[in-house]
């Protein structure tokens, strides 16, 4: 909600709120699906990943480890899906790695184990996935499975941003907004967010908001604020609703004064250039 100083301008109506990071960890995306096949097609496609997993081929072992994990298409079994997992990943199979990793960090059929999930994310980040480097940045930053380590954790942040991962480059703002592993630097912020606020991410659009707002990193804009409030409250942050409503309350009277004021001017100049008797 806004809030307004001792002279009720609108300097300083929107604090800048300090951010929650982004936790979760992210997992590589494969799939073998039927939707647009037929039946019978299907069942030779699945055929024949059994047979290059047979022969240890690291995409059809990784595939069959994911749908034992998931119960699809064959009766769901999380010691199959690990040992497909463990076969693809210590064939250098960066996203079974990723997978391996968060079966680690989420306790899906293991108990949960930071340090093998740093093990096989960092395995992954080293071959340049966006995704293992921003689970990597996670870990170092909260200390679980390896030492805290906030230049680190910065590092993989960066690395994995620059690579469009949206995850990344909102919790990268939120470092440069911290001096978290980097000097602080507020134009960094605003860079950053409005990277992640492109890509759709609905709580680095309010906070860069609030900082068109308060012209905090960046030249203030009321309207560019107006319209990221806007795009936050379209995707349910409430917050960002409750900011719209009263920016555009602030915005209606703004522009009614300056309309009041232009009526005056012309009454001025219509006075002064009228004929005299």
């Amino acid at each position: 909600m806004f809030k307004g100083n001792k002279s009720n301008s609108f300097t300083g109506a929107v604090v800048l709120i300090i951010s929650a990071f982004v936790n979760l960890y992210s997992t590589a995306a494969f799939s073998l699906s039927a939707t647009s096949e037929s039946n019978s097609a299907f069942f030779i496609k699945k055929q024949s990943v059994k047979i290059q997993a047979k022969h240890g081929d690291p995409n059809a072992l990784y595939l069959l480890a994911k749908k034992y994990r998931d119960g699809k298409g064959v009766p769901r079994n999380i010691d199959k899906s690990m040992s497909y997992f463990s076969e693809a990943a210590n064939k250098g199979f960066a996203p079974a790695q990723i997978d391996l990793g968060q079966m680690y960090t989420n306790e899906v059929g293991v108990g949960q184990d930071y340090e093998k999930a740093y093990y096989w994310f960092k395995k992954a980040a080293d071959q340049n996935y966006a995704s293992a480097q921003f689970n990597v940045a996670n870990l170092y930053r909260t200390g679980r499975g390896i030492k805290v380590n906030e230049d680190l954790a910065f590092l993989y942040y960066e690395k994995s941003a620059k690579s469009g991962f949206v995850k990344a480059q909102y919790n990268l703002a939120i470092m440069y907004l911290n001096g978290m592993g980097v000097e602080k630097n507020l134009a960094k912020v605003a860079y950053w967010y409005e990277k992640a606020a492109n890509n759709g991410f609905a709580m680095a659009q309010y906070h860069l908001a609030n900082m068109y707002s308060n012209g905090e990193g960046i030249d203030k804009d009321l309207n560019r604020a107006l319209s990221w409030y806007t795009a936050a409250s379209d995707a349910g942050v409430k917050d960002a609703y409750d900011a719209k409503i009263a920016l555009e309350g602030i915005l209606e009277k703004t522009n009614k004064n300056q309309a009041t004021v232009s009526e005056d001017e012309k009454s001025v100049l219509d006075s002064e250039f009228a004929l005299q008797p």
